[in-house]
């Protein structure tokens, strides 16, 4: 699984539901197709595709301002 991080604060490109609930972290099931997102949007320059490590997931939720354990995922369809 890879998302897509912005590459000046670390953001994941991410999905808002609620107002209640923390954003779902978009993730594809491939590198390839995540990067294939970023070049069809002309984002390659700002945004970079990462593997879904644990340091990553931390690096996420310090980004995303809450606990590694409330990211929930939401992959993208395709």
């Amino acid at each position: 699984m890879f998302a897509i991080i912005c590459k000046a604060d670390g953001y994941p490109v991410s999905r808002h539901v609620s107002d209640d609930a923390a954003d779902l972290v978009v993730t594809w099931t491939s590198r390839d197709k995540a990067q294939s997102f970023l070049t069809a949007k002309g984002l390659e320059a700002d945004y970079e595709v990462v593997p879904l490590t644990e340091d990553a997931l931390g690096k996420m939720a310090q980004a995303l301002g809450y606990p590694v354990e409330s990211i929930a995922f939401d992959a993208y369809p395709g």
